[in-house]
């Protein structure tokens, strides 16, 4: 008798959920909350390979205050791009993966996170460089806890003023630092974000590597005899034996990314490329390799042995203002490139969106995508 009670009792109480005692409440794997109250929310998808896209009406999840969140159950399979448009206005296309769960929109833009931008916490060491000195800002998760013994990937970027927090312009700053929050919350992995600054009126010169002529541009005294070759060896002989040191984290290539944009681009590229026993991952978005013809990085690759180590290279490029479609062409043949050197065609993976422009705001929207990629080549315990 007191088992069938049991049985009784429970269920009721299975029945409470889907019936008036409650329902239960919708999950979704894509939430999108508006800083301001919004009357009317769509949603279009789509596959940045095959151009594919498909409408979808999000649903009111919450509401709180003025804020409303709105969730879609998105088949990641089929697409990886979103675009919302509310009350008329249309968001920037951004990538969207089990990486990238919650997104957030104010009058700044559209942010991969569950919160709105604000400043961020983190460390900053000072190094001796060159004749001068140069910051390095870095970024850990809030549980982060170096007695625990728990190790983290880590994520090197050049353009460190500009990744967390408030940059001097809030319009122009990555916040890789709430990407990889929300990469957190939505599929546990982890990292330790190390950021380089860039500020200085050397960018050019310390982010451009010497490997030949200079293609025939306007500035092109900017680029040429580049310091890249001091300012990877900064990199890899100083920043990252002091992470390794002081931080807990992992310090084999699967677990080591690389990443930056534009001159910041060619530059991670290369270091990547310099030292692949270092970094498994490389990301290059919007890159400046239109700076050098094929043919000079084809011989310059041919000097390299990638037999050992062979990092997954994630490439992107927008196609809107004039300097997205002048960097266009060396993005777009680098993988031609790579392959004439026979690297793994499986290992490169190139991204084209023709409305993006040269700004983190495009940038930042396809960061989680690189994230992916760096955690889809077996960096996950």
């Amino acid at each position: 008798m007191k088992r069938l009670l049991s049985l009784i009792i429970s269920a009721v109480l299975a029945a409470c959920v889907f019936s008036s005692c409650g329902t239960a409440q919708q999950k979704y794997n894509v939430t999108v909350r508006f800083e301001d109250e919004v009357e009317e929310v769509s949603a279009t998808l789509r596959n940045s390979d095959t151009g594919d896209t498909e409408e979808a009406e999000p649903t009111l999840s919450s509401s709180e205050s003025e804020e409303a969140a709105y969730g879609l159950n998105v088949d990641f399979e089929k697409y990886d791009r979103i675009i919302f448009t509310y009350d008329g206005v249309k968001t920037t296309e951004v990538a969207v993966n089990e990486f990238t769960g919650d997104f957030y929109v104010n009058m700044l833009g559209i942010f991969p996170s569950d919160k709105a931008p604000g400043n961020s916490d983190y460390a900053v060491k000072t190094f001796k460089y060159s004749d001068t000195e140069k910051d390095i800002y870095i970024w850990t998760p809030e549980d982060y806890d170096k007695s625990s013994g728990e190790k983290y990937p880590v994520i090197y970027m050049t353009d460190g003023q500009n990744l967390f927090g408030y940059a001097a312009d809030p319009s122009k700053c990555w916040y890789a630092d709430m990407c990889v929050e929300n990469m957190i919350k939505s599929s546990g992995n982890k990292a330790i974000v190390v950021g380089i600054d860039n500020s200085t009126s050397d960018r050019d010169s310390e982010l451009t590597p010497d490997l030949g002529d200079i293609v025939d541009i306007s500035d092109r005294a900017n680029y040429e005899d580049g310091t890249g070759k001091y300012f990877s060896d900064f990199v890899c002989d100083k920043v990252v034996p002091y992470i390794e040191k002081n931080y807990s984290v992992y310090t084999d290539p699967g677990h080591v990314a690389i990443c930056g944009s534009s001159s910041g681009g060619i530059e991670c590229f290369y270091i990547g490329m310099e030292h692949p026993e270092k970094f498994g991952t490389i990301g290059a978005l919007s890159p400046a390799f239109a700076l050098y013809d094929d043919q000079t990085w084809v011989e310059y690759l041919k000097t390299k042995d990638y037999s050992k180590h062979c990092p997954n290279i994630y490439i992107y490029n927008g196609g809107s203002d004039n300097l997205e479609k002048f960097l266009l062409a060396g993005a777009k043949s680098m993988p031609d490139n790579l392959s004439a050197i026979d690297y793994p065609k499986d290992k490169v993976t190139y991204k084209y969106y023709e409305k993006g422009i040269h700004t983190e705001e495009y940038w930042r929207a396809v960061y989680p995508e690189f994230l992916k990629i760096f955690y889809s080549a077996g960096n996950k315990d």
